[in-house]
């Protein structure tokens, strides 16, 4: 049996625990993690010199090690937009993963590094304090600076340019860039390491990114070193983050195997496959197929030939204009879809295939709409494999591994289907916006104390009364729920097989 090692990309349940939970069930998987509690938490990085000592533990005894170059280097997704170490300083600790592979040169090193995202709105929650005043305007600049590059912009664009980096307080532009120089040279010190053999695998994803910006201009210059390498073989670079290291797990998971999983696409609309969806920077179509390709596996045109149906409930609007799942789309923009269709589908496709279903019509959650008639239609049970949250990159990603992970097992995958389904819809998509309100009302806060406990009592109550009745994979009931980042937009959920009724022994 292939031990595996994960260093994941933070402590949140996407990136450390839904990887477990794919392969809890599965005989011929060892999954390795750190403890939790070297994971760091949210704005506080990861030490460092304990994760080295943990690596240098436990990497000689794996098959596989599965590197978030993030972690390893910053201490986490949003210590890597925070940090102040020299690019020297985190190069410098590149140098481990070196030194363990010239010692260990058996194990298989898969790595991912993400290109640091720069988001369009205010809000210093996950970034610099100063993004609070200035998050906007540094996205504008970002692509306008881009913009010009390319040769695209307007004698009023550059005006424009130039009177926001007047704007900016000059110490906040030199903290903005000075990072993400630090963090790009990481990423180019990534793919020199994959060119020594170091690393046999590499994927640089862009953390919510967009057609144009800081995150697509760095992005153009390492695809050029990758194809002047030509590794193009070895390393991708496409939309994505929170999935990537169920991605690897899965590649490496497909690589012990000694397979190459076969995937079938099936799109809600005509469209769809064109469709740019919010926070990512190519159409749909081509994304998924990096997510697969990156898996270890492929796309065919043959459903006889594929080992897995991927439907696709896809947005038929891309950009700001794509819905989210507390703010939907207007109807009218889902008006070229016919649900009743894809529904039809999916059930003939499941008695013939194991059916994954990527639900990315909005962000931020499960479309309502759809789940409702996929429950009506008595459907939800026929599923496979099902995810929809956050990004269509982060959704997919995420449903394409579990799949793959869990072979071709339905009792293997039930119970993550059901988690999924549980969180991304009865959460994320309705539970979420009450228990916001439900706070606001008896005055509560998300803060780790008895009042956040007293919102996950309200929450597990919410949900309980929303799953009577659902027609899931297996039957299950919700043990625990817990609020990792104390604010509503993510929960931990924990749940379980319900024990049989008497009735029924």
């Amino acid at each position: 049996m292939p031990r595996i090692l994960l260093l994941p990309l933070d402590e949140r349940p996407c990136n450390f625990l839904y990887p477990a939970l794919m392969v809890e069930k599965c005989t011929d998987v060892q999954l390795l993690r750190p403890p939790k509690e070297l994971m760091g938490s949210k704005k506080r990085p990861a030490p460092f010199l304990l994760l080295a000592q943990w690596l240098e533990k436990n990497f000689s005894c794996c098959d596989y090690a599965v590197i978030s170059i993030d972690m390893l280097v910053y201490g986490g997704i949003v210590p890597s937009r925070l940090h102040h170490q020299t690019t020297r300083e985190c190069l410098d600790r590149l140098h481990l993963l070196a030194d363990l592979r010239a010692r260990y040169p058996q194990v298989k090193l898969f790595a991912f590094s993400l290109i640091m995202r720069a988001p369009c709105y205010n809000s210093a929650d996950e970034e610099p304090d100063y993004y609070a005043e200035h998050g906007s305007s540094l996205f504008r600049v970002g692509v306008l600076r881009d913009k010009i590059q390319r040769n695209l912009a307007t004698a009023e664009e550059k005006s424009e340019l130039s009177g926001l980096e007047q704007s900016i307080p000059r110490s906040v532009l030199s903290d903005f860039c000075s990072r993400r120089s630090t963090n790009h040279a990481v990423n180019l010190q990534t793919i020199f390491l994959a060119e020594q053999g170091v690393l046999d695998f590499l994927t640089i994803p862009l953390d919510d990114c967009a057609l144009l910006g800081w995150a697509a201009a760095e992005r153009q210059q390492l695809a050029a070193a990758i194809r002047s390498h030509a590794l193009g073989s070895r390393i991708y670079s496409y939309s994505g983050a929170d999935e990537a290291g169920c991605i690897l797990l899965a590649r490496a998971v497909n690589h012990s195997r000694g397979i190459t999983p076969s995937v079938h696409i099936c799109y809600s609309s005509a469209g769809a496959p064109m469709v740019i969806p919010r926070f990512e920077d190519r159409p749909l179509g081509e994304n998924l197929k990096w997510l697969v390709a990156a898996a270890g596996g492929r796309t065919c045109f043959s459903l006889q030939e594929a080992d897995y149906i991927l439907v696709v409930n896809a947005p038929t609007e891309g950009q700001s204009a794509m819905g989210d799942a507390k703010s939907p789309a207007p109807h009218s923009a889902f008006g070229e879809r016919c649900l009743p269709d894809l529904a039809a589908n999916l059930q003939a496709l499941a008695a013939k295939k194991p059916v994954i279903l990527a639900d990315l019509a909005v962000t931020n959650g499960a479309d309502r709409e759809w789940m409702d008639l996929l429950q009506q239609q008595n459907l939800l049970k026929t599923l496979y494999a099902y995810a929809g949250w956050n990004t269509a990159a982060n959704a997919a990603g995420c449903c394409i591994a579990q799949g793959m992970l869990c072979g071709k097992d339905s009792t293997q995958s039930a119970l993550f289907t059901c988690h999924r389904i549980l969180e991304d819809w009865l959460y994320m998509s309705l539970v979420r916006q009450d228990v916001a309100a439900y706070a606001q009302r008896k005055g509560l806060s998300f803060d780790g104390s008895w009042q956040e406990q007293l919102l996950a009592k309200y929450v597990t109550r919410q949900m309980c009364r929303l799953a009577k009745g659902l027609s899931l994979p297996a039957q299950v009931e919700i043990s625990q729920i817990s609020f990792p980042w104390h604010r509503p937009f993510e929960i931990e959920l924990s749940i379980q097989l319900s024990a049989p009724s008497k009735a029924g022994m």
